[in-house]
């Protein structure tokens, strides 16, 4: 694993095919966001619900200000993992040259009645990697209330 890469990992009581359905759709995105700065999707090149590696998706953006983001699809096995790299809107040109490049991951590995669920934030294409890379503790902590919300919406209640 590079050392650009923080990950956490979660097992949760639900199959790798519901986590990856729920991951995999954009839509979904800010009801399991732990950083809460995930408004909505704005567009999709394909049904939000069937994004393969290639496929594009807008994000409005809200942390410290409004902004969009527009991920592509860089990994999807369905039921194993799924990946997007996200960079600013192509309308946020001044953005674009600052930074953008890292990557969200989401890693399912079946365990019985449960799933062992891994979120990594890799910044290996993030040019300003070294700077961004500082706020890696607060990064977990968001992770891992993602992967807490993942689970109050997928675990039998």
């Amino acid at each position: 694993m590079s050392r650009w890469v923080a990950s956490v990992e979660r097992r949760i009581a639900a199959p790798a095919e519901q986590l990856y359905a729920l991951v995999s759709d954009p839509v979904r995105h800010k009801d399991f966001d732990g950083s809460g700065s995930v408004v909505g999707v704005t567009e999709t090149s394909a049904p939000h619900d069937s994004l393969g590696v290639g496929d594009q998706f807008g994000m409005d953006m809200d942390l410290r200000g409004k902004y969009v983001m527009t991920s592509t699809v860089i990994e999807a096995e369905p039921g194993r993992r799924f990946a997007w790299q996200s960079r600013p809107h192509r309308d946020s040109a001044r953005w674009r040259m600052i930074f953008g490049g890292r990557i969200w991951r989401y890693e399912f590995e079946p365990d019985g009645e449960t799933t062992l669920v891994r979120e990594s934030w890799d910044l290996s294409e993030e040019p300003l990697r070294a700077i961004v890379f500082g706020a890696r503790g607060a990064t977990r902590k968001v992770m891992d209330k993602s992967l807490e919300r993942i689970a109050a919406i997928c675990e039998p209640h």
